[in-house]
């Protein structure tokens, strides 16, 4: 294992992994966010209700 570090510098390698996970993280963040199902106003209490007297004729 120690003959890695030999080839590659280690913080140019812990530098090039923490820029590709907070990549990572923060894509699947807003694909997750711009999805139907963890929309806002699902997360706030799901679709707005249609009002009472709009409801009643």
């Amino acid at each position: 294992m120690w003959r890695i570090w030999l080839l590659f510098d280690p913080r140019r390698v812990l530098v090039a992994m923490t820029v590709a996970l907070v990549t990572m993280v923060l894509l699947l963040h807003f694909i997750m966010i711009s999805g139907p199902t963890y929309d806002i106003d699902t997360w706030a209490g799901g679709p707005p209700q249609p009002a009472a007297s709009a409801a009643a004729p």
